[in-house]
């Protein structure tokens, strides 16, 4: 027999409680008799303390009967019959790295999870046989065959835990899914996520308490300006706690430290800080002094922007108005016609501005949209406007940033409707003017109306909304990391080595285009040539699921929607509903041996003596 809810059985410590009743002496009540013959031999009551002697009537083994059924009903006790076929799935997601503090010392929630796992294969004999699933970084079989218990026992006392998030999937439907299709008479999931309305068959085990933490969940290097070579970092630190925490951030490039800055954060809330003008290196690591129950996001890495300048591809039928952007410093500039366009491979830019025109399919890069057509993958295009009225503006936001917009007045403009998602930036009464989005790492910005030619001085708002543009696709280039689990794009390279953070190998064929196991957070570095003649590639590659980070309220397991297999209620029989109905027909009988006690009339009585009696 085994219990489905065994936390309700910690009532059982409260039931010595029912004898505090009895070792309690009642309180005096008056009792009308019309005579004193029959209680001459009443002994009188004792004066002594409030504690009498303990006897226990029988009513009081029907009552401690009584409350134990109810308890074990609680706990949802069946019989059950050791299945021949088992899965378990553990949660190898990156909050699973999370210490927790253990009489043996501090241990992982993985290792937990491995050793709850071992006790679970323990108690199977050698003829079941186990599958192992994982869920990261995709739920699938881990081994891709089935194994006897002492087999899988020193496989997963092998495996680590990924720095990756939680895949986004409803357990209820699949591990419902996985019973179904595989027959398993009972699946263990191991999890460090609470985990609600769990069934018969599937078994979840929760891994892990409440912790307060603190994460760097975002780290990126650029230059300053387009206009200038200064290197600029930013770090955000997040705290996820109640509390407010004072934390000091280091900026390393190798294992040397650049500079350092501390600051306070406040509960549930981020904090931005720049470092500016840090000697050159090729990559650097922000990180959070001291340490914490999550080491893995006290760390974060970048690589050096690509370029200095902002290399723009120009799309339009009409160039002459792009080209009054080849005054500004720190800008390059190729304007070709929408129909080539279509020729063109579209390399060796980082920016695309399309003028008066769109592609057919989204680009693959940073773009600028200025009056689309109207056949456009982005955005609908509704009412021409004449010396539009600017009504609203996104503040604060680098494109809003030093703009007066009491004096931005466009000749013309056309009202925008994004297609599926997107943020207004600029907006009229009659619709948004320009419209920002990110999709994939990349930033989309559609304008309305047409900011070129730049005028610089002599149109002050327009030219500041111009420069507010370029810097802001300009931040997002060169030095932003890839998240773990994001494949990394060799298509540039010819060949080589790559060297992962864990130092692993892995030669590169020529034309390889990806690398798809960045399971791991760090500095990959695809190395070329002879040793005489080494060059180095480096890409950073972080965690970014910042749910992981936020160890005090991890979300919620729903299995309410779990359906059992074929066939498993032969392995379960529940026996609460039964312990139920039989603390049902005790209570009807200790109603029956023990009715209410009625106060005696005394109505009736011409006269009468009162005589006073313990209860």
């Amino acid at each position: 027999m085994e219990f489905l809810n065994p936390g309700a059985l910690s009532a059982l410590y409260f039931l010595p409680l029912l004898l505090v009743p009895y070792l309690i002496k009642g309180r005096m009540r008056r009792l009308s008799f019309s005579s004193l013959l029959l209680l001459r031999d009443l002994s009188k009551p004792s004066a002594g303390r409030r504690w009498g002697t303990l006897r226990l009537p029988p009513i009081f083994f029907l009552q401690f009967l009584l409350l134990l059924l109810l308890i074990l009903a609680l706990g949802e006790p069946v019989f059950s019959v050791r299945p021949t076929n088992i899965a378990i799935v553990l949660d190898n997601s990156a909050s699973m790295q999370a210490l927790e503090h253990q009489e043996s010392g501090q241990k992982s929630r993985f290792e937990l999870a491995k050793d709850k796992t071992r006790n679970i294969l323990r108690d199977f004999s050698s003829e079941v046989k186990v599958d192992l699933y994982l869920i990261s970084p995709r739920f699938e079989q881990f081994g891709g065959k089935t194994l006897a218990p002492g087999e899988a026992v020193p496989i997963i006392a092998a495996l680590e835990p990924l720095d990756l998030g939680e895949p986004s999937l409803d357990y209820g439907k699949k591990l419902s899914r996985l019973v179904e299709e595989n027959g398993y008479g009972r699946v263990f999931f191991l999890t460090d996520h609470p985990v609600r309305n769990q069934g018969e068959t599937i078994k979840a085990t929760f891994v892990g308490r409440p912790k307060k933490n603190l994460a760097i969940t975002s780290f990126d290097l650029t230059y300053s300006s387009f206009a200038l070579s200064h290197s600029e970092a930013r770090v955000e630190v997040t705290n996820f706690s109640s509390e407010q925490e004072r934390i000091k951030v280091l900026l390393k490039g190798g294992e040397k430290v650049l500079s350092s800055r501390t600051v306070t954060v406040a509960p549930r809330k981020s904090v931005t800080l720049s470092f500016n003008r840090f000697p050159a290196h090729p990559y650097y690591e922000a990180e959070l002094e001291g340490r914490d129950a999550l080491a893995l996001d006290n760390r974060r890495f970048a690589v050096s922007p690509v370029s200095k300048r902002l290399e723009i591809l120009g799309v339009s039928p009409r160039p002459k108005a792009l080209y009054s952007l080849r005054s500004l410093p720190g800008v390059s500039l190729n304007v070709i016609s929408p129909k080539a366009y279509e020729e063109s491979k579209s390399e060796g830019h980082s920016l695309e501005i399309f003028h008066y025109a769109s592609p057919a399919l989204l680009p693959k890069k940073h773009a600028l949209f200025i009056l689309p057509p109207k056949k456009n993958p982005l955005v609908a295009i509704h009412r021409a406007l004449i010396q539009p009225i600017i009504s609203d503006w996104r503040e604060p936001h680098p494109l809003t940033r030093y703009v007066n917009f009491t004096l931005f007045q466009p000749p013309y403009a056309r009202s925008l409707e994004p297609l599926s998602f997107g943020e207004a930036i600029v907006q009229s009464p009659e619709g948004p003017l320009a419209v920002a989005l990110e999709r994939q790492g990349r930033r989309y910005l559609i304008l309305g109306f047409d900011p070129f030619p730049y005028l610089g001085r002599k149109n002050l708002p327009v030219s500041i909304f111009t420069l507010n543009i370029l810097e802001w696709f300009y931040q997002q280039l060169g030095g932003a990391s890839k998240g773990t689990g994001e494949p990394l794009d060799l298509s540039a390279l010819q060949g080589g080595v790559l060297v992962t953070p864990k130092d692993e190998k892995f030669p590169l064929a020529e034309g390889a285009r990806l690398f798809t196991r960045t399971f791991f957070q760090g500095i990959y570095q695809v190395n070329q040539g002879e040793e005489k003649d080494l060059t180095t590639v480096n890409f950073a590659v972080n965690l970014q699921d910042g749910k992981e980070s936020d160890l005090m309220n991890p979300v919620p397991i729903d299995l309410k929607e779990t359906a059992e297999a074929s066939g498993s209620r032969s392995f379960l029989f529940s026996l609460w509903p039964y312990l139920l109905l039989l603390s049902l027909l005790l209570l009807v009988l200790e109603w029956f041996f023990n009715p209410p006690v009625t106060r005696p009339s005394t109505d009736g009585l011409a006269a009468g003596v009162r005589l006073a009696r313990p209860e």
